[in-house]
């Protein structure tokens, strides 16, 4: 009798061990740093705070906690992706326009001129099922990941915090001869399309952007869409925006860690791409998409004139992007794929013949 008491007592503890590891272990908390490419300024960035504090906190019971960092705190933009892939980093938000010399892939992910044209369009593109008789099925968040994983990255979410890349002078472009000879700040593949219309596309950092146009060094300038241009006061010193988007959706990727990504728990991974989306989806369709129209209008207000390429020198001007995505497209096979799903999206929604 002793001995199936002390038996049972055994046991009994054994369970109680194993528990108390087992609960150890489901218990694990995993403290990260993120780097994004975006400053306090841009107050839409309350959506990844939250995120970040409090949404996923909750979503993971406190288990992953994630500390944001602004644009240049711990690593440059220009660092982020050896940041991350060596682990100086757990994680990234950036546009991968910044990657494009290691990842010839990067810049037709981050967006194509005369690409797809919403964001509502770049998620189906990215995440879409193939719905039986309707359509879908790109998935090329796939293609992305296989391009990152060779790099020790995962490609968490991409497609989800978008923007129109537009263009603004300080004199009217109402055909494309017009930008003969006009100095553009520009940035990846919109300065290729630039040039090929006699533009001269240049480089300047974005805080001697305002100043370059107010002096005459620059004719124009990029800077995401109308809602960023009205934030940094481009309207007093350039008054015509030109209408179509070059580059209708540009986006930002989350970029993970391959080895801190693989060491979480699938409850975890789950989480993070959830919380990730939504903050993204919030982010664009607050600030970034219907944020447009409202700056435009706020800028117009204040003297703003919208110039728009109609007809024939719309047409041409969407022809010179397609010679760039199919020059892109020779990069890697990869780069190929993409231009090739791209194309077929397009032709899908019947923005393409």
């Amino acid at each position: 009798m002793k001995k199936k008491v002390v038996l049972v007592a055994v046991l009994s503890a054994v369970v109680l061990v194993t528990m108390s590891f087992t609960c150890l272990a489901q218990q694990k908390v995993f403290n990260w740093k993120c780097q994004q490419h975006r400053i306090p300024a841009e107050q839409a960035t309350v959506y990844y705070k939250d995120m970040f504090e409090k949404t996923l906190p909750d979503m993971t019971n406190g288990r992953l906690n994630i500390k944001m960092f602004w644009a240049g705190d711990l690593v440059k933009s220009t660092e982020a992706l050896d940041a991350v892939k060596t682990g100086i980093v757990d994680m990234v938000v950036m546009p991968t326009i910044y990657f494009r010399g290691v990842i010839p892939e990067a810049a037709i992910d981050y967006g194509l001129p005369f690409g797809i044209r919403t964001p509502n369009e770049m998620y189906n593109f990215m995440y879409g099922k193939n719905l039986p008789k309707m359509f879908g099925g790109w998935r090329a968040i796939d293609v992305m990941r296989k391009v990152y994983a060779k790099h020790g990255v995962y490609y968490l979410v991409g497609g989800v915090d978008c923007w129109p890349a537009s263009l603004i002078f300080n004199k009217p472009i109402n055909k494309l001869s017009d930008l003969k000879g006009k100095k553009v700040r520009a940035a990846g593949l919109m300065m290729d399309w630039l040039q090929k219309f006699g533009a001269q596309a240049v480089f300047v950092p974005g805080e001697d952007a305002y100043t370059s146009l107010q002096t005459g060094t620059i004719n124009g300038s990029a800077w995401g869409g109308a809602i960023a241009m009205y934030s940094l006061k481009f309207h007093e010193v350039a008054k015509y925006y030109l209408q179509p988007s070059l580059q209708p959706v540009n986006h930002v990727s989350v970029l993970i860690n391959m080895k801190s990504w693989n060491a979480l728990p699938k409850d975890l991974q789950t989480a993070l791409e959830m919380g990730m989306i939504k903050a993204g989806l919030d982010f664009t369709n607050h600030q970034n998409w219907t944020g447009e129209q409202w700056a435009i209008n706020k800028m117009s207000q204040r003297g703003l004139k919208v110039c728009e390429l109609k007809g024939a020198e719309l047409a041409k001007a969407q022809q010179a992007a397609y010679e760039i995505w199919d020059q892109e497209a020779k990069k890697s096979p990869e780069a190929a794929e993409l231009v090739k799903m791209v194309k077929s999206y397009m032709k899908e929604m019947g923005y393409m013949k």
